[in-house]
């Protein structure tokens, strides 16, 4: 968790191939004033995809472009609609903002839980600079 709201929102590093690798889930930081209202439970920050940025690190440095985020996707889940549906029908999910982890335990003391407005600001600052970033560099490719 971190109390420095100046972070950027992703890191984009450019490259020379026609080809883009999105890691989503590699952020682990979470905005002091969205962790006040968080569970000790989101304190671990367990669910992300350790080390992704090290396995593909070889694409980086064949000439791919490589987008990460700073966030955990308890702050947002980048890989959603922004709409937050269901990706797989049937199966559990977490949501634009998950209000619990994958095994169920509340990310939110009761009564915490982000309200719709809150939801909207984060899909403003977090989710929508990332997938323009990610449009961009596409054309650009």
């Amino acid at each position: 968790m971190t109390d420095d709201i100046s972070l950027p929102v992703f890191t984009l590093k450019r490259g020379t191939l026609p080809m883009l690798v999105s890691i989503p889930h590699l952020g682990r930081e979470i905005p002091s004033e969205i962790s006040a209202s968080m569970s000790a439970v989101a304190a671990n920050n367990d669910d992300c995809d350790w080390h992704l940025d090290r396995l593909y690190a070889v694409v980086k440095e064949l000439g791919a472009s490589v987008i990460t985020p700073t966030c955990s996707r308890y702050v947002i889940d980048l890989n959603r609609p922004p709409d937050g549906q269901n990706l797989y029908p049937g199966q559990k999910t977490t949501g634009l903002v998950p209000i619990d982890t994958f095994d169920e335990k509340p990310l939110y003391p009761d009564g915490r839980a982000p309200s719709q407005e809150e939801v909207a600001r984060r899909r403003e600052k977090y989710w929508k600079p990332y997938h323009e970033a990610l449009m961009q560099e596409l054309a650009r490719l």
